[in-house]
């Protein structure tokens, strides 16, 4: 199955932030291809220390060991170590002015927003956050 996810919560409501990236992870560990896809607020987290910053102030969103709150950085690792790709849309990209070396590491590319319609209708299920 192949699941694409835009993403356009951003920093401005971090309490909607943790949960698009652990339904991600759940989805790709199990067996399905998960994609998302960032613009509008929801690039903002692609900027370099930006999710690092941001806690979702939910009660159950603890580290393995049960001491310290997760960032949203944190579930964004989770998702990408469960196989989710990250792609942004490249016209947001350009209109923050972000550079390609301000950007997370786990950026599997910048793409147009034709792009992410393309891969939504080859999609079998298209979710937004």
């Amino acid at each position: 199955m192949k699941v694409v996810i835009l993403m356009t919560s951003g920093p401005r409501t971090p309490w909607r932030c943790a949960s698009p990236f652990y339904i991600a992870a759940l989805m790709a560990s199990n067996d399905a291809e998960v994609e998302m896809f960032f613009n509008m607020d929801g690039t903002r987290l692609l900027k370099k220390g930006v999710a690092e910053r941001i806690l979702p102030a939910e009660p159950n969103c603890l580290s393995v060991n049960g001491k310290k709150l997760k960032t949203v950085y944190d579930f964004m690792k989770d998702a990408k170590q469960a196989g989710v790709k990250f792609y942004s849309c490249k016209q947001a990209i350009d209109a923050l002015g972000y550079k390609p070396e301000e950007l997370i590491p786990e950026l599997d590319g910048i793409v147009p927003a034709s792009e992410f319609a393309l891969r939504a209708m080859e999609a079998d299920k298209v979710i937004t956050f």
